[in-house]
């Protein structure tokens, strides 16, 4: 493929002096510049440069800031949810082991690389059936524990033209349950251990751990948000009552994060009146009123452009971004003890803008600095389908100190492919950025078929 990027360069450096001549007059070029450029074109081929329309094998790098190594791991896929959303984790790192799950279209799998991306190696079994995709899925890792949580589907993905859909009288024989695995990491491979009907649906669900060790599931259910906490730390066998963390009524995309002293904060980008609200569990309750964080958020029903939250242990601060309706990205942070005036700015004023005409945005931190750096990974638009929520473009990652950026922004996608989309990342970066995404095989109608793309930053600076 080295060879393939020269002769894409030269064929490009042909180009630029046929247009030399054009705009100049000149009709012949002086051979010593014609050779110039074509060992220009030769030293960059040292940097494998990847095609738009290529995935070659190994993984393929890019010239960067920083060093990125992007892959195909499968596709095309007929699914729009194979990656996911950016308010769930997919990925992390284990011993020198990335693990990365997504969806097939059929089923849930995973895939791991010990060599930083350049190779992956397909699980030879899949995790769970996902005939609705990766929307209802998140993935914890506590040391050599993981845990999946996931919805159910026993008829597959809902079919319009079914009896059930059709006959009001029939829909309850659509049915759905909710499941809970646990396992351990052995190598290269995950040994599945615990498989649990929690008896309620994740649906666009979080998990997490809070400081006291309990497991928590974060869910929408009844047009509410909805939280569920395991009755013992560390046991995923039996379940408390839910409690509604977020009873304002409408569509609910949630992202929660454990704080200390077992509290717990939870967001919520609601579509259903464009809103993005915020609630704090103090370890004994939810508060009885929502804060109302921001009231210019999108409207669009599955759109990406929503909240996602980090907590950083060592200032006791919660980090918030989201993405408005205007597409611009924006950035609060919490303190403790994380009440509606602890927000900065003040809630009166609109969120720090960090960059416009982004269509979704990831958050990470990097826990191997103190206070933590955050990495935002986010969308730059470039492309607009007919449907609203397809919103695709270029994928970049920077680092950013809570006040401004530090460094460059590093391209995480292909160069020169503006078709990516649904990006999602690993929580801590301390051993790298991972980022795992959709790109659209079909550059004119957007959505399905997709393949799923991995990239791997060794350090965003």
């Amino acid at each position: 493929y080295a060879v393939d990027s020269w002769l894409q360069q030269a064929s490009y450096s042909c180009r630029v002096l046929i247009q030399i001549g054009k705009d100049t007059g000149i009709r012949m070029i002086p051979l010593r510049l014609m050779r110039a450029l074509l060992f220009a074109c030769a030293m960059g081929a040292a940097c494998v440069v990847h095609s738009a329309d290529k995935s070659p094998s190994p993984g393929t790098r890019h010239a960067s800031t920083a060093d990125v190594t992007t892959h195909k791991v499968d596709g095309p896929i007929d699914h729009n949810h194979c990656t996911t959303r950016q308010f769930q984790h997919m990925s992390f790192q284990h011993e020198g082991v990335w693990f990365v799950f997504y969806s097939d279209g059929k089923d849930f799998r995973y895939q791991t690389s010990a060599d930083f991306g350049r190779t992956w190696k397909r699980a030879d079994q899949s995790v769970a059936p996902a005939p609705n995709g990766s929307s209802s899925f998140d993935v914890l890792q506590v040391g050599e524990t993981v845990y999946v949580c996931h919805a159910h589907y026993p008829r597959g993905r809902y079919d319009v033209n079914a009896p059930y859909a059709k006959d009001p009288a029939r829909r309850g024989e659509y049915t759905h349950e909710g499941r809970i695995k646990q396992g351990r990491i052995e190598g290269r491979q995950i040994q599945w251990s615990l498989d649990v009907n929690p008896d309620f649906t994740p649906d666009y669900c979080n998990l997490l751990q809070d400081s006291n060790g309990y497991l928590w599931v974060f869910t929408r259910e009844q047009q509410v948000g909805t939280a569920h906490r395991s009755r013992e730390p560390d046991d995923i066998q039996t379940w408390e009552t839910d409690s509604v963390c977020l009873p304002v009524k409408g569509r609910h995309a949630l992202d929660a994060a454990a704080l200390d002293e077992g509290r717990l904060y939870v967001v919520s980008v609601l579509t259903t009146d464009g809103r993005l609200y915020g609630n704090l569990y103090d370890e004994r309750n939810w508060g009885d009123r929502p804060v109302l964080i921001a009231d210019d958020m999108t409207t669009v029903a599955g759109d990406d452009r929503r909240a996602a939250v980090q907590f950083d242990r060592t200032r006791k601060r919660l980090h918030l971004i989201y993405v408005d309706a205007d597409n611009c990205l924006r950035y609060r942070h919490l303190d403790s003890p994380y009440h509606a005036s602890d927000w900065q700015p003040a809630l009166s004023a609109p969120g720090t803008k960090l960059r416009s005409g982004v269509f979704t945005a990831a958050l990470s931190v990097d826990s191997s600095s103190s206070p933590y750096q955050l990495l935002i990974t986010y969308g730059v638009q470039k492309h607009l389908g007919g449907d609203k929520r397809r919103r695709t473009g270029e994928l970049r990652a920077r680092r950013f100190d809570g006040q401004t950026w530090q460094g460059d922004s590093v391209l995480v996608s292909q160069p020169g492919t503006i078709h990516n989309w649904y990006p999602n990342v690993n929580q801590d970066a301390k051993n790298g950025l991972c980022v795992l995404f959709s790109q659209s095989i079909d550059k004119e109608n957007l959505g399905t078929p997709l393949a799923v793309m991995i990239s791997l930053v060794a350090d965003v600076r």
